[in-house]
Order: C-alpha cells, then sequence, then structure tokens
C-alpha cells in the first residue's frame, strides 16, 4: 500500500476518513502526504488543523496548458495496451516538492491539486490530468504514504486516476445509493487493475445498521476493512469548520489501519 485513494458517494465523509486515517497512520510512524483533489469542496485542511491551504499543484507541474500537452504527449493508455510505456518522465520525490505546495508537519502534509475559483473558468479536466501526472512521477520511499481525497462519484475512473493508485477505499454511508454506488466503485476499481480494495461504513449509528450494510456489501461481493460509527463530535468540528475531535471515530480508525496495512 503506497497511494490509496478514497472515493465514494458525496457526503460520506471522505475528507473525514482522510484526516482520520493520515492522523492514525502518522502515528504508526508513516510520513503521510494527504492529497486534496476535490476541485470544489474547500475544508479538508482545516479538518487538519492548518491556517489555509498550500499553493496549487497544478502551478508546481507548470499550469493547466502544460499539463494538457504533457498528457497529449503521453496519452493514457490501459495497463493492458502498453505496460511500462505510459510513465511520464521527471519523477521526483516528496523531499524535491517546493514546501510552498505542501503544508504541515514533517510527518504528515497536505498537498491540492487545484480549485475551480470563478465562473467560466471550464471543466476540471486539467485537474484531473494533474493528479495522474502527479502521481505517476512521485516515486515513494519505505514509510511514505500518499492518501488521496477524491471528489465524489466515479468521474476520476473515467479520467484514468486510479491506473496509478494501488489501493481503493470505498466509504459508505447508510443509504441505498451509498451502497449502489459502492459496488459500481468496487467494479471500476477493479476495471483499472487496482489490486486492494475494501470498504469502511462509516456513520453507523447501531449494531442493526451495521449488520444490514454488511449484508448489502457482501451481497454485491465487496470486502469490509471496518465500521465508523457515528460521532456527534466529528459532526460538530465538520459544522464549525475546525480541526477534527472525536475519539470515538478516531479509535475506530485506529481498529481498522493494522487490516488496511495486510491489504
Amino acid at each position: 500500500m503506497k497511494k490509496v485513494a478514497i472515493s465514494g458517494k458525496g457526503g460520506t465523509g471522505k475528507s473525514v476518513l482522510t484526516t482520520l486515517l493520515a492522523t492514525a497512520l502518522e502515528e504508526e510512524g508513516y510520513i503521510i502526504l494527504i492529497v486534496d483533489s476535490d476541485e470544489s469542496n474547500p475544508g479538508l485542511y482545516r479538518m487538519l488543523g492548518f491556517n489555509h491551504s498550500p499553493r496549487e499543484l497544478m502551478e508546481f507541474l507548470g499550469g493547466p496548458k502544460k499539463v494538457m500537452a504533457i498528457t497529449k504527449e503521453f496519452p493514457t493508455k490501459t495497463k493492458e495496451e502498453q505496460p511500462g510505456e505510459t510513465r511520464i518522465k521527471e519523477n521526483f520525490h516528496l523531499q524535491d516538492i517546493p514546501a510552498k505546495y505542501l503544508i504541515g508537519s514533517n510527518g504528515l502534509k497536505l498537498a491540492s491539486v487545484g480549485k475551480i475559483s470563478k465562473a467560466f473558468e471550464g471543466c476540471a479536466c486539467p485537474m484531473g490530468e494533474a493528479l495522474k501526472i502527479f502521481l505517476d512521477r512521485l516515486v515513494l520511499k519505505d514509510k511514505e504514504l500518499v492518501l488521496v481525497d477524491m471528489e465524489a462519484g466515479v468521474e476520476h475512473f473515467g479520467r484514468g486516476v486510479e491506473k496509478y493508485i494501488d489501493t481503493v477505499l470505498i466509504l459508505v454511508e447508510p443509504s441505498f445509493e451509498s451502497i449502489a454506488l459502492s459496488a459500481k466503485i468496487n467494479l471500476l476499481a477493479q476495471g483499472s487493475g487496482v489490486q486492494n480494495i475494501g470498504a469502511i461504513l462509516n456513520k453507523v449509528a447501531t449494531e442493526e445498521i451495521e449488520h444490514r450494510l454488511h449484508e448489502e456489501l457482501v451481497k454485491r461481493n465487496i470486502k469490509i476493512l471496518g465500521t465508523i460509527p457515528y460521532d456527534e463530535q466529528i459532526s460538530l468540528s465538520c459544522l464549525e469548520g475546525k480541526i477534527l475531535e472525536g475519539p470515538t471515530a478516531k479509535e475506530s480508525v485506529r481498529r481498522i489501519i493494522p487490516s488496511l496495512l495486510r491489504a
């Protein structure tokens, strides 16, 4: 497990899970880079206790025109079509990224691909391409991990981002829409060549709800890695835009880490 995508329906708590996983993994001695790839939601840096977002990775990679030019030079192909021939040149390590594009401590850092900031700016395609280039070029050392907080839904699969991901975590909340989308994400991740796929249940208020969710996911052949119960303090932190507080949820995530590292 080196490059992990956190995916799911909008509102399931992907940014919350990303934050809790990052802090728990840092406690285990890992160096964590969180990549905010959601072009709309602005609040991830607040959950981590930072005062501002870093400069955008789009700028680090040369801007939208440069990114799209690189994409045209190295078109996306499936692993079966051209194995080993789609890697983009000029690889780099975490230590090579200028400090202005990262915020955080030595053990936990945040990067942001970019945001839609004005009307008529155009689609988020350059941001999706920038994320692929960044993940492809980034070479990780031992005990270094990347957690990518994906935008809601499945568009990133259509863009081919998961070609550069080795683990997909599907966050599932107690709703039919979330369960149905989790099945689609599971199939798309398999079709993308991702080897490690698992679901984490979130906002689970009762044992009955947890049991029903387990039943539905097992029917769809989705591996379940763990459960995060509903935690009112997490909800309050999100409402106030503050650093996450929620001992129940945090402890649940700590219990998930061993199974995640074995995935």
